[in-house]
């Protein structure tokens, strides 16, 4: 990688980090649709390196949290090893799916996040004052079904998992949201660990949206400047989280992968209108 790919690299990453250790989230839902941006279309070699990414924001983010007590350590015990599980169910699906599509598949997801995050944060209007205490609905198995749909999500779409988790965490368990944030942060370390590992081991198997063969040296490469800048993103992203009002966050948060994913998903639909 020439230095001024490094330098375009290093502030997604960053970018990325912040909102990822601030939301509880990989972070690639930043910085995947900024490479699409600022590269062109090369879904999953974006995947493979923000992967590789994402272990950062999860090591970074966890360490913060840890500090805090908000990591609910008696859940992820159960939650880690279906996370890892799932991750790599999400890689081999991924990896059967064509790059143009898979990336319509992300800038759906993105949308489809954004509408629930809005929802979200509609919902809880005034009711910051809940959101450190309470009463968790569920049980060690609905948590351990949340981790497994996260890890999928993690493999398939390159994400961290979070995304899905603080959210389903929220509404079906019960969680607070600091701790629903602090706890998906320590269980990515599993889904982003096992999905970096298992995308990239593949990754030669894989073509770009042109036909062009992915190589590890190149997803590593990418990777570098995604992981150095997510690990010092991450870490201010969650002394964040703790300082600023979440609703603002969630709005901006939700402003931001609104706009990338309706791009992404027109653009893969003209995609498939011109190769059909």
């Amino acid at each position: 990688m020439s230095l001024e790919e490094f330098l375009c690299a290093f502030p997604i990453g960053l970018v990325g980090g912040v909102f990822g250790g601030m939301l509880g989230i990989g972070g690639s839902v930043i910085s995947i649709p900024l490479l699409d941006l600022v590269h062109g279309p090369n879904q999953q070699l974006y995947q493979a390196s923000s992967m590789v990414a994402n272990v950062c924001v999860a090591i970074s983010a966890s360490l913060k949290h840890r500090g805090r007590g908000t990591i609910r350590a008696d859940l992820v015990t159960t939650m880690l090893p279906l996370a890892g599980a799932g991750a790599i169910a999400g890689v081999l699906m991924s990896n059967q799916i064509d790059s143009a599509p898979l990336r319509g598949v992300f800038g759906g997801f993105l949308v489809l996040t954004a509408l629930l995050e809005l929802r979200s944060v509609l919902a809880k209007q005034g009711s910051a004052s809940t959101e450190d205490d309470g009463t968790l609905r569920g049980t060690r198995v609905s948590c351990g079904a949340i981790a497994l749909v996260g890890g999928i999500a993690s493999g398939l779409l390159g994400v961290g998992g979070g995304v899905l988790m603080v959210p389903l965490m929220r509404g079906l368990v019960g969680m607070p949201l600091r701790q629903a944030i602090a706890t998906a942060s320590v269980v990515m370390l599993a889904s982003t660990s096992v999905g970096a590992i298992a995308k990239n081991a593949t990754i030669s198997s894989l073509h770009n949206s042109v036909g062009i063969p992915l190589t590890l040296e190149r997803s590593m490469s990418l990777a570098l400047p995604l992981a150095i800048a997510a690990l010092i993103g991450a870490a201010i992203g969650a002394s964040i989280s703790y300082r600023l009002p979440l609703r603002v966050l969630k709005l901006v948060f939700t402003a931001l992968i609104t706009l990338a994913g309706t791009r992404m998903l027109l653009q893969a639909l003209q995609e498939s209108g011109m190769t059909s």
